[in-house]
């Protein structure tokens, strides 16, 4: 009798430990069947900032959009149960765009690191290389009287700073964006959803101004 209890526990263990690994392997291949492509990101930004309603990014195309992304971390929630503790960047993404896993917004990271948001210009729009200026130690102050020469020069009215904005992250049905947007002294995270093949924003939040 005791031999054949032991041997249904240790069969169910078995099942159990075959049950975990198979789900495992089932997110692998999910993550891994997800393919976010450049040109995906491309298209995502060609629309958002071609967007001409009041939610508008951009007013003008010779307006000046960086090749990196600077921008302030977003405020992130307390754990009210641990008011030393704050959630994680990742985790912040996952629960706003309800996508319940963490890996799946870190491997977009990891992968974004390779992305070239300066073929933007495809569409027309322009980058100023803000990356060549850091990495030459120029400063900031100079950075920003660079862009409103050229402003000035290209008779761009009422703009006179740099766009940043971070490289989008995606919910795994590819109809939620999230990125970070500065503009000036002030920005703001923007999700944006997909309908009908049209990116529009769907709102903003943590907005600051410095």
């Amino acid at each position: 009798m005791r031999k054949t209890v032991l041997n249904i526990i240790i069969l169910t263990l078995i099942l159990i430990s075959c049950k975990q690994n198979n789900k495992s392997e089932l997110n692998t291949r999910e993550l891994t069947q997800i393919e976010i492509t450049d040109e995906y990101k491309l298209e995502f930004l060609n629309q958002i900032f071609s967007d001409n309603s009041k939610s508008r990014i951009i007013f003008d195309k010779k307006e000046l959009i960086s090749n990196i992304s600077i921008n302030i971390p977003p405020t992130l929630p307390v754990d009210l149960k641990n008011p030393k503790r704050t959630i994680s960047h990742s985790e912040f993404i996952s629960d706003t765009l309800k996508i319940n896993d963490i890996d799946f917004v870190k491997g977009q990271f990891k992968k974004n690191k390779d992305f070239n948001i300066s073929r933007i210009k495809e569409y027309g729009f322009n980058v100023i290389d803000i990356k060549k200026y850091t990495e030459n130690k120029i400063e900031w102050d100079s950075i920003n009287k660079i862009a409103e020469k050229y402003y000035a020069e290209n008779s761009v009215a009422n703009i006179y700073s740099i766009l940043y904005i971070t490289k989008p992250i995606f919910n795994k049905e590819l109809n939620l964006a999230y990125v970070r947007i500065r503009q000036g002294s002030g920005g703001m995270t923007g999700i944006y959803e997909k309908q009908n093949k049209i990116w529009k924003l769907k709102y903003e939040l943590d907005n600051w101004v410095e």
